[in-house]
């Protein structure tokens, strides 16, 4: 005699959701996951591109670079979904993966800043990205953005005494 499992009726509220994942074998939220990562990919190619380019200074490599780090992205996509800020995990990944690769004078930079301050820079002068979306690209608020691309013209002036046309 076999015994079949008896599922017992869900909730009301979660009837959508236990149907859709009877019907499609998948439980909603990975495709809400899937489409969310979907998304990220398609906002942030470009810009993550032209950012790897800089400071490659080859746009074929920054595009390579930009496409390798979001494809990595989405075997860590549930990580980064509950990190604090799934678009500073990504951009942590793309910074760490374009590293080997920079400009001597992208490399000058870094090292006479912090790394979110340059990173600031290159984005809001050498991209020219506005201020709303180079905190977005980098996971930060714009206010955050505007002090560390502040902070940088500053440690740039004033503490390292490179001139600023040379930064950026």
């Amino acid at each position: 005699m076999q015994y079949q499992t008896i599922r017992p009726r869900p909730s009301p509220e979660d009837e959508h959701e236990y149907w859709l994942c009877e019907l499609t074998g998948q439980h909603p939220g990975r495709r809400c996951a899937e489409a969310a990562y979907s998304a990220f990919c398609r906002e942030r190619l470009p810009l993550y591109s032209q950012f790897a380019s800089a400071a490659t200074g080859s746009a074929l490599a920054g595009q390579h670079l930009a496409r390798a780090v979001l494809e990595g992205l989405a075997a860590q996509w549930l990580v980064a979904l509950r990190s604090a800020s799934p678009a500073a995990f990504a951009w942590a990944l793309l910074t760490q993966a374009i590293t080997p690769y920079r400009t001597d004078s992208v490399r000058t930079l870094y090292r006479g800043l912090r790394a979110g301050e340059a990173d600031a820079l290159l984005l809001r002068h050498r991209l020219g990205c506005s201020v709303a979306a180079g905190g977005r690209v980098m996971g930060m608020s714009p206010d955050a953005f505007e002090l560390l691309r502040r902070q940088a013209l500053a440690n740039i002036a004033s503490v390292r005494h490179m001139p600023v046309a040379d930064a950026i």
